[in-house]
């Protein structure tokens, strides 16, 4: 059976996707050992990786997609014990990362902060024009890649991205977006690289021939 996941966890998980490190275990933050790392590779968000002599925590795909829902959930709370002075580096890098995100996209604070403020504010697919929608996709894919030639986004990614609509009305898109000769779909070459979240967020234009991936050009 596998074990819940502590506090400590998901504060290793945040650090893990805030910087894109690939620590050794006996580096980690906060301070983790490797059978106290094992419910994660349990769950599949991370995994063991030998590098030399050494074991390194590589993050899953599926790590971004569990962070998401845990952020999008209404009972969502990180508990951090006031002396685990670990945390406070992790959420510097947090709150600059916010802080990028915002002036990128003209966010005002308010948007985060205002007590006013809930999520029927958040423009949802029965608000947002189809035009609007693709507009939505082309940035999703832009921050993706940011802004790589000849780089393919995972269908996977836009969904994630674009948490605020339905995978179908995405992909409807997609698909419209790909007839107009806007995007390029294609499908994954090797099988093996298949996860459940590509699997769910995959297009089937018919006879088992489904697209993971969107290039835009």
């Amino acid at each position: 059976m596998s074990e819940q996941l502590t506090y400590k966890h998901e504060l290793l998980l945040l650090n893990l996707l805030l910087t894109g490190d690939t620590p050794m275990v006996s580096k980690v933050k906060p301070k983790m050992t490797k059978a106290a790392c094992q419910p994660l590779v349990e769950k599949g968000l991370i995994k063991l990786e030998k590098k030399g002599a050494a074991s390194h925590l590589v993050l899953e795909d599926k790590a971004w997609y569990w962070m998401t829902e845990r952020f999008q959930s209404e009972d969502f709370k990180i508990e951090i014990n006031p002396r685990f002075t670990t945390a406070i580096p992790i959420f510097q890098v947090l709150l600059m990362r916010l802080g990028q995100y915002m002036r990128t996209n003209d966010v005002p604070l308010v948007d985060f902060l205002a007590p006013s403020a809930s999520s029927s504010d958040t423009p949802t697919e029965g608000q947002t024009s189809n035009a609007s929608l693709k507009e939505k996709i082309r940035e999703a894919y832009a921050s993706i890649t940011q802004n790589s030639p000849d780089f393919r986004a995972k269908l996977s990614q836009i969904h994630q991205y674009l948490g605020n609509f339905s995978p179908e009305t995405i992909n409807n898109t997609l698909c419209s977006m790909q007839q107009t000769g806007e995007v390029s779909l294609s499908p994954m070459e090797d099988p093996q690289e298949i996860g459940p979240e590509d699997e769910q967020a995959a297009i089937d234009l018919g006879g088992g021939d489904k697209r993971y991936f969107a290039y835009i050009k």
